[in-house]
Parts: structure tokens; sequence; C-alpha cells
């Protein structure tokens, strides 16, 4: 098992499959790709064998009130989807700079073969019971205004926390 620590958040992931801290310090990304100001970097990335996952952790437990501004003001949205647009040209770049660490995904990101992109925005937040239907809406509408934004690079991008991380995915996070 691979095991990625994000903050508060562990990922575990099979053990055969390639994965990285993209923003990781000592990583293609913090030692070149950051140069260029303002880029931004998805957390983790992980290859299955089948599908490319960037994975973009925010654990807004125990601050819903200037999170839940940041979420209705489209503020993380236009976060994720530049991190996301970065990551991507981040790959890019490894891919002309033959950086070796990265190939696993670029490879897969830019080979004839189209292979499933998968973007996952894992959201942690305080959810009191009675308001679980509205933090369910609110996702979706997440997940639908990512998956507009981010349609012109054919990712398919999902909102999801802890507890309902479909089985699927075939990783878990605690």
């Amino acid at each position: 098992m691979i095991i990625i620590e994000e903050g508060k958040l562990q990922f575990q992931f099979p053990s055969d499959w390639q994965v990285c801290k993209y923003d990781g310090i000592n990583h293609f990304y913090y030692n070149q790709v950051r140069r260029c100001e303002g880029t931004k970097a998805v957390d983790i990335l992980a290859w299955s064998g089948k599908e490319l996952f960037m994975i973009e952790a925010k654990y807004f437990r125990g601050d819903r009130i200037n999170n839940k501004e940041r979420i209705l003001k489209g503020e993380l949205v236009a976060e994720v989807t530049q991190k996301v647009r970065d990551t991507i040209a981040g790959l890019y770049g490894a891919f002309r700079g033959f950086n070796e660490e990265l190939q696993p995904f670029y490879r897969q990101l830019l080979s004839e073969k189209r292979q499933s992109v998968k973007i996952v925005l894992l959201l942690e937040e305080d959810r009191p019971p009675e308001r679980a239907k509205s933090f369910k809406y609110r996702r979706s509408q997440l997940q639908k205004v990512l998956n507009s934004h981010l349609k012109f690079l054919s990712v398919h991008c999902h909102v999801h926390d802890c507890s309902d991380l479909p089985k699927y995915f075939q990783w878990s996070v605690k």
C-alpha cells in the first residue's frame, strides 16, 4: 500500500500504482515549475494503469464560515481550475525536459490513446446532520461548474469527501 499524507488526511493507494505528491518539496514542481510566478499545483497525481487521477484535497473542518464564502463566491472553483491547468502545463514541461520521475503521468496524459483523466476535489467540511441534503446539492453544483470550466481538457471532475469516495476509484482517504 502506498500512503501519502496531505495535511490532516492520509491517502491510501494500491501498491502497484504510480503515485506522487506533486506539490511536494523535493519535486519537479517545487524546483522548476513554481519559478513561474503564480503557478499552482494539485496535491497528488496517481496512475492506476488505466486512469490518471489529479487530486486536490481541501480540509475545511473547523472553519466552515470562512470557507463557505470561498465556495459560494466561486473562489474554490477558480483555484482548483487553475491548479489543474497549471499541473497539466507542468507535466508538459516535465515531458519536454525528459523528467523521469513524472514519466508515468505525462506519458498517459500526452498519449495518442485517450486515457481517462479524473480530477478529484476531496472536500472535507463540517456538515451538520440537518443540512446534509444542502451539502450534497452544493457539492453536485461544484462538480458541475468544475466540469464546465475544464471541459476543454476532456477530463472528468468529481467532488467527494472521505465518507462518499466511490469504491471503484480503488483508493481511500482517512
